[in-house]
């Protein structure tokens, strides 16, 4: 494949950039502890794949912070509503009864039409959001609110249909939002760009893989959902280290730790030994899985979302493997690990616990969605107030319970042991 330089350059100088997030202090986060997030929109809040990527990274960095998140997204809605209902009986129904004390909005996509901007629809646009936000403050006083600028129509893998394109119509849609964050004091996240700049760069590497990214223009695959969840993460302030860990071999002392506690750190001959219990967990990619490689390649979410830094200082030269609890993760000389490596590239125990909860999430997610679809369509079992719905919402609660039990970190046993010397 040949790649135009310009966009070859492009993508080193995006590969070799530094850890940005990781080298200024942090903010704090947007969730707070018990809060209740509701995710408001359209299908492809309704795919619930963003949603589900916004809450394992949530579950497996704050495992001690437990949070509920829903997805209320139903496929055709405009600010008006659509075919779950017009919007007061979307929201009276689908949003206010949960108590969210955090409301995210995505809309835009089906209000254009599918065509260019016109003032009718910009100003029908507009009046809509502005009464989705005044319900919300009138019925959720004290909610925190986020508006999402829409996520993207392909118009990078494909040629545009009408002069523009129709992503032009969502950007200013976007721009919108941005208005009236601001004028309600809300909180603004733009999905557009960083997903543009994602698929931009997956056509530059590889054009086939991108247009199937989001294979009829709208609904994004579920990896690619990853470029709105990134985006609504770093809006939010996530932190881009899940743990860090340096240590001197050679003094056999621990030189600092983020989110982990290091104990019994001893050394022999040929080993360096610890144990290592963290407060977080890494998200689950799997470098290996086809569709995780090329969505690592062509977004920073390694980089500003999923750091795990593991260095060792004063090794003798050589070559060492590193395992935890046992198992081989990897083997690095004494100059890698003293510049650092970052355990999210490798398959650790972390990692595949880490599946686990995401396995869980989206069970939760199935479990609220069937109740809410059948609550749309008007079946008793789905209304929280039936007797016949007790079950369901302990099933949703027991699930919920599992996630964060699952989450809880657990104590590894790290060794490093030194399996050649330096030539």
């Amino acid at each position: 494949m040949r790649i135009k330089l310009s966009n070859a350059l492009a993508i080193f100088l995006f590969a070799i950039s530094p850890l940005t997030h990781a080298q200024i202090a942090e903010k704090p986060f947007y969730l707070h502890p018990n809060d209740t997030v509701v995710f408001y929109g359209d299908s492809i809040t309704e795919q619930r794949y963003y949603t589900g990527w916004v809450e394992v990274y949530a579950a497996t960095r704050f495992p001690h912070m437990p949070i509920q998140f829903y997805s209320v997204g139903v496929g055709g809605d405009r600010v008006t509503g659509g075919g779950a209902g017009p919007i007061d009986l979307r929201l009276t129904r689908d949003l206010f009864p949960l108590k969210p004390t955090v409301v995210t909005i995505m809309l835009g996509m089906n209000d254009g039409n599918y065509g260019p901007i016109k003032p009718e629809t910009d100003a029908k646009y507009t009046e809509g959001y502005e009464h989705i936000l005044d319900s919300i403050q009138q019925n959720l006083p004290g909610a925190r609110v986020t508006l999402l600028g829409p996520s993207a129509y392909d118009d990078v893998t494909r040629p545009a249909t009408f002069p523009g394109g129709y992503n032009a119509t969502l950007i200013h849609f976007s721009e919108l939002d941005s208005q009236l964050a601001q004028k309600h004091n809300d909180t603004f996240i733009d999905l557009n760009a960083p997903f543009v700049d994602s698929l931009k760069r997956g056509f530059a590497l590889d054009p086939l893989a991108t247009q199937l990214l989001v294979p009829d223009r709208v609904h994004p695959e579920p990896m690619a959902h990853w470029f709105m969840a990134a985006a609504i993460l770093k809006g939010w302030n996530a932190p881009s280290i899940v743990t860090s860990v340096s240590l001197d071999a050679q003094n056999q002392t621990v030189l600092s730790t983020v989110r982990s506690h290091v104990s019994d750190l001893a050394a022999t001959a040929t080993t360096l030994n610890w144990t290592q219990l963290d407060d977080a967990l890494p998200l689950p990619f799997d470098d290996k899985n086809a569709a995780n490689h090329f969505l690592l390649q062509i977004t920073d979410i390694q980089r500003e979302l999923n750091q795990q830094p593991l260095t060792v200082a004063g090794l003798k030269p050589g070559k060492y493997q590193l395992t935890i609890d046992g198992f081989p993760i990897g083997d690095f000389t004494d100059a890698e690990l003293a510049h650092g490596v970052n355990l999210t590239d490798f398959v650790t125990p972390m990692r595949g616990q880490s599946y686990s909860v995401s396995w869980l999430v989206r069970d939760r997610d199935d479990a609220h969605y069937v109740r809410l679809r059948m609550l749309v369509n008007q079946m008793k079992y789905g209304d929280p107030s039936e007797p016949g719905a007790a079950s369901l919402l302990q099933f949703e609660s027991e699930l919920q319970q599992r996630i964060y039990d699952a989450a809880q970190p657990k104590p590894h046993k790290f060794q490093l042991k030194r399996r050649s010397s330096a030539l």
